[in-house]
């Protein structure tokens, strides 16, 4: 009898909740010719069970109509005005999906006949479409105006940090593409900050071969593919950003965009003296400007930061360019772009040092200040062609000219146990450098009649050329032994650098079966690097005298040969992909000074597997084993001490051999539709034989020198989990996230050995509260840091740091919007004068003008408080150093945007 009653009462429950559950559709009627709202257009709803009229209305002044409170079915929607002819949709609500916006409808003409039939039905907010995961944008409620990276927050398992670097699922995202092209760059954060979240379609994620992939870097890259709406891709955009607190600082961009057919012609320039120093992901994406990232990829695939630190010294920047695509004919699309760069930094900081000795202790206090100048033009070029129905040939040669200017100034006192000042260094560097580089790549695709059977051929050159010149003026004085003295450096340096590599690839594939592909791989790699480095000592008033110790001309010549083969399999729930690589390295490196050549031969064996099942669409798990190997540069082969500071002097090592690393990865994701639950986890583990580690020598008054070597036994293993739990109809959502790694790295010290360990684990809480007018989050994070010595306990000092953030984003009558955000930083255990604990404020008031509101009049400030400072903390072998470093704080601007676009209503205003 419980049993019954339990069964009734759930579906009594059931019953209630589905009755309780209304249906809403909406949308604008537009004139065919005129383009303009159209007024009193009939909009009747039709329950297609049994052909009933369910709800009827009419469109108003301004063409709006929406039929609320329906109740959910399946009904047909017929739009229709006596002018003009009937437009019919067909809509399948569901308790998960009850509100349909029909966007503008534009009525045929009476004579028009209707080939089209648009079918409105239930999309997952998330899902796979084979191994692409997909998010259905409009799922996910973010706030007016907003960008494609407050969108991207929002996604389950996808991740932005404060340089705007992405991650999806803990992996991160190698390449950002919008509609399947490059637009111009394959930059992984520079397009999302010029694309309004409303633009966007869908995200898509998924892996694809790396074309720079060798033995070094990864063989499948991370791809973020954003597919836009059709509408967001008509006509030309833009908008002009002026900012200015009329006394110090300034801000300003201009960007235009114009699409016509397959033609795409971009402008953009920004000149900036705040934080503000580049292009955001929201204005990359929409005018397809992923070149201006300073993420750059190098030769192997892997991202690295290029430009200054936005988080560093008081920064001044001009970005200009020009890009164009264009689909010429049915066979052949081009693309062109050129970029100048002018990024100019001015930073102080200070650093506290400690190093322990198996006989002693000592510390430093460094103060520094240093003025760069960059300077860069970029030219690309790209061209696609498609030879016959089967044969695809893509050029793409790049061209970047490069200059530099830096003066670096640094005080540095070392300070024995004892606490008592021994010795005091000044070191003065200027240095002017510049060069070129030129990169070359052709690829030929060929496909075949059979499905699945793909041959390709690669080519790729790239020439690099670098010239530098200046100064190293160094001077020391000593408090505590006279015999020593004073002593000083005055040398004028100069470097040329160039090296030329050359690649060629070919892979095969061939299906045995539907299920089952043979991949086979060949791949040639040659390449020879030249770097010639001379120091002249000041005598008799000019720089005159060689100094044989930092002088030295070397070249690295390096080939390898590499075959490699796969066997995938691939059915509905499951794929494996087993493989393996044999490769040989052949290696000169030849001393030109001496006339030494060191010769090595290096043949590795690299093997690798994949797995994945699907328990559902929105559900699988997956596993990887990988190996790789890294090759040293000719810097840490050159055997020449570099001097640029005389206190820590670096050797190069021509003995080096390359690694060999090999790592595990497992993860495992599910999301539910339904409720928006999700969970996002994995773990990895990695070891490496013939790592790269350093070998430390330490003079009796705190001098080092530092060569390269091979050591065996270094690890790194870690895992993550994040999970989102949705409450109170979506309203509501907990995040919380976990994340562990655990490391350990060997180097030596005055010849001993030394393994230092390090453990952290962080966790984070996120409460984010969503409601029509109203965005409110707030979270706090928690991350601790243990590291170990074995040869110095002393150096086994963990610490900590909090971080508690809140944001709210209020929507307020009279077209006004308030933002506000703030984080409270607290930073233990750390050196005397860096536990810094400080608390940023920023807040933002708007206000939109004109009939389309496409003026936004706001006043921005930045630190409320007076309180932001860049602040870290490292630990490598047996040095323990805390930094801080001059940012710049305070400041309030008046801002300015106005946007423009050849769409005249509001919401597309909005949209761009």
């Amino acid at each position: 009898m419980r049993k019954y009653l339990l069964l009734a009462i759930s579906l009594f429950i059931v019953s209630v909740n589905a009755f309780s559950q209304k249906m809403n559709i909406g949308g604008n009627v537009q004139d065919t010719i005129a383009k303009t709202p159209l007024a009193s257009a009939v909009v009747i709803a039709v329950r297609l069970s049994d052909s009933v009229l369910v709800a009827h209305t009419r469109s108003d002044a301004k063409g709006f109509f929406a039929l609320k409170n329906m109740k959910i079915d399946t009904v047909q929607i017929i739009v229709s005005h006596p002018k003009f002819g009937d437009q019919s949709y067909y809509v399948f609500g569901s308790i998960e999906n009850n509100a349909f916006d029909f966007g503008k409808i534009i009525l045929p003409s009476k004579s028009h006949t209707l080939n089209e039939i648009v079918i409105y039905a239930y999309k997952d907010p998330v899902y796979y479409k084979g191994d692409t995961l997909i998010y259905t944008a409009d799922s996910f409620k973010v706030k007016p105006n907003a960008t494609v990276e407050d969108l991207l927050k929002k996604l389950p398992g996808i991740r932005v940090d404060a340089q705007g670097k992405i991650t999806s699922q803990g992996k991160k995202v190698d390449q950002v593409l919008v509609d399947g092209d490059e637009f111009f760059g394959t930059d992984p954060t520079m397009a999302t900050q010029n694309l309004n979240a409303k633009a966007v379609e869908s995200v898509q994620v998924y892996e694809k071969k790396n074309e720079n992939e060798s033995d070094d870097g990864n063989e499948t890259l991370q791809i973020m593919n954003l597919k836009l709406k059709d509408e967001a891709k008509k006509g030309y955009f833009g908008k002009v950003t002026g900012a200015s607190d009329f006394e110090k600082f300034y801000e300003g961009e201009f960007l235009a965009n114009k699409f016509k057919n397959k033609q795409k012609i971009s402008v953009f320039a920004l000149g900036s003296n705040t934080p503000h120093s580049s292009l955001g992901w929201e204005d990359m994406y929409k005018f397809g400007l992923s070149d201006e990232s300073d993420w750059q990829a190098d030769e192997d695939g892997d991202y690295s930061w290029n430009g200054m630190e936005r988080n560093q010294g008081i920064p001044q920047t001009l970005k200009s360019g020009i890009y164009y695509t264009d689909k010429i004919s049915s066979k052949t699309k081009l693309n062109f772009n050129y970029t100048y760069n002018n990024n100019q930094l001015n930073a102080n900081s200070e650093t506290a040092s400690q190093y322990f000795l198996t006989d002693t202790t000592y510390k430093t206090n460094n103060r520094s200040n240093s003025k760069q100048l960059n300077e860069s033009h970029s030219i690309n070029f790209g061209i696609v062609q498609t030879l016959d129905s089967l044969t695809e040939l893509v050029i793409t040669p790049k061209l970047d000219f490069n200059s530099s200017t830096t003066n670096r100034n640094e005080l540095t006192d070392f300070i024995g146990g004892d606490e008592i000042l021994s010795r005091r260094t000044e070191i003065n560097n200027k240095n002017k450098a510049n060069g070129y580089k030129l990169n070359t790549t052709a690829k030929i695709t060929r496909k075949f009649k059979k499905k699945d059977r793909l041959l390709e051929a690669s080519y790729n050159n790239v020439l690099n050329n670098n010239t530098s010149e200046g100064t190293l003026i160094s001077d020391n004085v000593f408090f505590n032994n006279s015999n020593i003295g004073n002593d000083s450096i005055n040398q004028k340096k100069t470097n040329l650098g160039n090296s030329r590599s050359n690649n060629a690839t070919i892979t095969y594939i061939e299906p045995l079966t539907k299920k089952i592909k043979l991949e086979f791989e060949y791949n040639l790699n040659f390449n020879v690097a030249l770097q010639e480095k001379k120091a002249l000592n000041f005598t008799n008033g000019e720089y005159a005298l060689q100094d044989s110790l930092f002088t030295n001309n070397f070249e690295n010549i390096r080939m390898t040969n590499r075959f490699g083969a796969k066997f995938i399999y691939e059915v509905k729930k499951q794929r494996l992909i087993v493989g393996t690589r044999i490769r040989q390295v052949s290696i000169a490196n030849n001393n030109l000074i001496t006339e030494q050549t060191i010769k090595q031969t290096v043949n590795n064996v690299l093997p690798y597997l994949r797995y994945m099942y699907k328990f559902s669409e929105n559900s699988r798990v997956n596993f990887s084993y990988k190996t790789n190997s890294s090759q040293p540069s000719i810097d840490q082969l050159q055997p020449i001490q570099d001097n640029t500071n005389p206190n820590q002097i670096k050797k190069g090592n021509p003995n080096l051999l390359p690694t060999f690393k090999q790592g595990f990865e497992l993860s495992y994701n599910t999301y539910k539709p339904i409720s928006g639950k999700y969970i996002w986890s994995s773990a990895n583990y990695s070891t490496t034989n013939n790592g790269f580690s350093n070998s430390i020598i330490y003079d009796s008054i705190g001098r080092t020198i530092t060569t390269p070597v091979n050591v065996n036994g270094n690890f790194d293993g870690g895992a993550y989990i994040g999970a989102g739990f949705p409450l109170f109809s979506q309203m509501l959502e907990l995040n919380p996230n976990f994340d562990f790694n655990y490391n350990s790295y060997t180097s030596f010290i005055n010849n001993q050995k030394n393994i230092t360990k390090t453990a952290h684990t962080g966790s984070r809480l996120d409460v984010i509260l969503k409601l029509d007018t109203l965005d409110f989050s707030i979270g706090y994070g928690f991350d601790y840091n243990s590291p170990s010595s074995t040869l110095f306990a002393s150096n086994n000092k963990p610490y900590t740091s909090q971080k508690m953030n809140a944001s709210l984003n209020l929507k307020l009558p009279f077209k006004f919007n308030l933002e506000t955000n703030a984080e409270y930083v607290i930073n233990s255990r750390r050196a005397q004068g860096y536990n810094i604990n400080y608390f940023l404020w920023n807040a933002s008031l708007k206000k939109t003008f004109l009939k389309n509101e496409n003026l936004i009049i706001s006043i921005d400030a930045t630190d409320i408080l007076n309180q932001n400072i860049n602040t870290s903390r490292t630990i490598q072998d047996n040095v323990i150093t805390d930094n801080k470093t001059n940012i710049i704080s305070r400041y309030i601007l008046l801002k300015a945007i106005f946007k423009f676009n050849s769409n005249k209503n509001k919401k597309d205003e909005e949209e761009y």
